[in-house]
């Protein structure tokens, strides 16, 4: 998956997403107002490089909600190990995460297991996500707006990211987690990801809280 510039994205661990820039494709989805923050209102996190677990439930009793949470790199990578990620699998940390601490966390439709840092951007900064065909991809695409302190800190981020991943977490759950391919300055940012017609609409429905 990535994010391009209109802002390119590109998901990891088998999700080919992007995020870039360009002129936006006709929306699908209405325009929707930001949420306050809630427990389980969007937050986004940087994934930590190479610490993702691809498959398998887990090995021994899984992590505690502390350790999950944990600043002792030997608890996390020990959580990652740990942590069952069959999808559908019930979450016990499910929003009840400290948002300024790292989160061992699994992708909610794959069986990945993601080690996260703290909270960088809420969700409540997204003003709008829509899906639309872009003809120029030839592809079903996510598109986000954010506000303009939200566009502040998403640039900033995805300036001194690129070729790092984002995830999109709600619910203690990872959304999407797209490579930055590169700097998004202007809050216009793109998901791609080989999306079909219904899995892009339902990612813009659930980031934007519908």
């Amino acid at each position: 998956m990535t994010l391009s510039a209109v802002a390119l994205l590109t998901l990891s661990a088998g999700c080919a997403t992007a995020v870039g820039g360009q002129a936006l494709p006709a929306p699908v989805t209405p325009s929707a107002a930001s949420r306050a923050d809630g427990p389980n209102s969007l937050e986004f996190r940087k994934v930590v490089a190479d610490a993702s677990r691809i498959g398998g439930t887990g090995t021994g009793p899984p992590p505690s909600q502390t350790a999950r949470q944990s600043l002792d790199p030997a608890e996390q990578t020990a959580a990652v190990r740990a942590i069952d990620c069959t999808p559908g699998r019930a979450d016990p940390l499910a929003g009840h995460d400290d948002r300024t601490l790292p989160l061992v966390a699994c992708g909610r439709t794959d069986n990945t297991a993601y080690l996260l840092e703290p909270e960088f951007l809420p969700g409540s900064e997204v003003t709008d996500a829509t899906s639309g065909y872009d003809q120029q991809r030839g592809q079903w695409v996510v598109n986000l707006r954010f506000t303009s302190e939200g566009t502040k800190t998403w640039a900033d981020f995805t300036s001194k990211n690129v070729n790092q991943q984002a995830a999109f977490v709600l619910g203690s759950q990872v959304l999407s987690a797209p490579n930055i391919q590169v700097a998004i300055l202007d809050g216009n940012t793109q998901i791609t990801g080989k999306f079909t017609e219904q899995q892009a609409r339902e990612l813009a429905d659930q980031i934007i809280g519908r």
